[in-house]
């Protein structure tokens, strides 16, 4: 909690001179190597440092499944987003050690951490500027996760909603 508090506490109430209420708070993440994704900051929990050592792993479980970990007495199941939305994996021999971030997203009473490789602000968007993601910009694999694009903050903005009613969970969450 403490990382996704010091990032409230720097976040500014305008953005560009457009009054806050026409405006919703969203989190910027990494994607791969170089895109951004946000998500409404409505389904955000919390963000925690994790490293690979904390992770167990679960058998049987599709590869963007990283495993489980403790998170708040709670069993937290934990997701490469990378890997889920086609990117590159995290997870690999090199950055074994390297802390990453995952995103404690709470919908419809269930959690999820979003694992991504860094977090990196709190911002404000007008949510009725988002474009529609297209097959002609993403990846079929993808389209079913995104609400579209936001071409002023040059980031996808991923539907929270949409990934944890993935049928993947579905079968393996119980």
């Amino acid at each position: 909690m403490e990382i996704l508090d010091s990032l409230t506490k720097t976040s500014s109430l305008r953005l560009d001179g457009v009054a806050p209420s026409s405006q919703e708070k969203f989190l910027r993440c990494r994607l791969g190597s170089q895109d951004s994704g946000l998500l409404a900051l409505i389904h955000v929990a919390e963000v925690i440092q994790i490293v690979l050592a904390e992770i167990l792993p679960v058998p049987a479980m599709p590869e963007c499944i990283l495993g489980i970990c403790n998170w708040r007495g709670k069993m937290l199941w934990l997701v490469d987003l990378n890997l889920f939305l086609d990117y590159p994996p995290l997870v690999t021999s090199e950055i074994a050690s390297v802390p990453l971030m995952a995103i404690v997203m709470q919908i419809e009473g269930q959690s999820m951490g979003l694992v991504v490789s860094q977090v990196q602000d709190i911002e404000w968007h007008d949510p009725s500027q988002i474009q529609p993601a297209t097959a002609s910009l993403f990846a079929a694999k993808t389209l079913p996760f995104l609400q579209g694009y936001l071409p002023q903050a040059d980031a996808i903005v991923l539907d929270p909603e949409a990934i944890a009613r993935c049928p993947m969970w579905q079968l393996h969450r119980g």
